[in-house]
């Protein structure tokens, strides 16, 4: 999942045996995304999530030795690598800056925390079936989604809950104007499926939002063409301008959108405001309730698709034994984080008892200047 924080945390590891610097606490430095630090790994290269560069975090410094120490054999120093490969922490996938030593909830967000140092790092292999293979618009689909350790090759059959659900879908029309969020069902094999349709021609992004057992939260692509997609690469890609206004009337509901900045600076973060009022009389409405987890849901994507950033609100919802009576309402903030450069299209999603409301809004992230 795409975090939406760049505060960069070192990692301390408390060692109790002595050992010479020179192992353990080479085996310490990694490699960590700024906006995704469960991406991890011991040589420099990108996200796998958002392509940035990965940056080394500093080791533990080494603790003072004793003069007159016994050499130490190589079992103990073994002993003590263990130890810092062992070592764990937990960590918001939003909020980075939040550590644990257990796992449990983020206190800011509600999100489960991750482990910091997940076994697997490398994104897993998705396989994804459609039937029939050449779907048509309008016509309903059959999707099949199985997940694959990418050390062992064998199919995942475990997940975390992420926001109630196992399984976030993403489904996005190549010129960014159609737009679902499902949830695959869990089949007792370990695979994912679903139906759904796609409402016009085209070729359309899969976001498969997964939290692998034994890996970290990450988000894999597949793509998927209708018939009658005419494959015209200039034709089919979207031509998207700023809005002018960031005002959005629908189920009823008016929605506004703050920008704080207002002028959105690629590589800093941005608090997207919202506000909620009836349409009809002006009243701020205060009966949202939750949505899987939380007051709201927000993805944005960068016109080309190369960006992916899913928020969820500043707001917590209480855990409370009953969240069917929780109300919330007419303020959400979603912090986001747009990395480069680019025209975004950001989708919004609230609830109003039985109605699932989705926004948009387009808006540009300038370089700093």
């Amino acid at each position: 999942m795409r975090t939406l924080v760049i505060l960069i945390s070192s990692f301390f590891v408390a060692a109790i045996l002595p050992c010479p610097p020179s192992s353990a606490y080479q085996e310490s430095v990694v490699y960590s995304c700024p906006m995704h630090p469960e991406v991890q790994s011991s040589k420099p290269r990108r996200c796998p999530k958002c392509g940035m560069k990965l940056v080394a975090q500093k080791p533990a410094p080494a603790p003072q030795q004793k003069p007159a120490a016994a050499p130490q054999s190589p079992a103990s120093s073994q002993r003590m690598i263990e130890v810092v490969k062992q070592a764990e922490e937990y960590t918001c996938s939003m909020h980075p800056d939040v550590r644990t030593s257990a796992p449990g909830k983020c206190p800011k967000c509600g999100m489960t925390l991750v482990p910091v140092n997940p076994a697997i790092t490398d994104e897993f292999n998705l396989r994804f079936e459609c039937s029939p293979r050449a779907p048509k618009p309008n016509e309903k689909i059959h999707l099949h989604f199985a997940f694959f350790n990418p050390k062992t090759g064998e199919q995942v059959k475990e997940f975390y809950i992420t926001h109630d659900k196992l399984f976030h879908l993403f489904v996005v029309s190549e010129d960014l104007s159609q737009f679902q969020h499902i949830h695959p069902t869990f089949e007792p094999d370990g695979s994912f499926t679903m139906e759904t349709v796609l409402p016009v021609a085209g070729n359309y992004k899969i976001y498969a939002d997964v939290y692998p057992h034994d890996g970290a939260p990450q988000v894999l692509q597949q793509n998927l063409a209708t018939v009658g997609y005419s494959n015209d690469l200039v034709s089919a890609l979207p031509h998207l301008k700023p809005d002018t206004s960031l005002t959005r009337i629908a189920d009823g509901m008016k929605i506004e959108l703050k920008l704080e900045p207002s002028e959105i600076i690629a590589g800093q973060l941005v608090a997207l405001k919202y506000h909620l009022t009836d349409a009809r009389t002006g009243e701020p409405i205060r009966d949202i309730v939750p949505y899987l987890g939380a007051w709201g849901h927000t993805l944005i994507l960068s016109e080309d698709q190369a960006d992916y950033v899913h928020s969820h609100p500043e707001e917590v919802v209480p855990e409370v034994a009953d969240k069917s009576k929780l109300r919330g309402g007419p303020d959400a903030t979603f912090n986001a984080f747009l990395p480069r450069p680019s025209i975004y299209r950001i989708w919004t999603q609230f609830q109003r008892g039985d109605v699932l409301t989705t926004v948009s809004f387009t808006v540009r992230a300038d370089r700093l200047h």
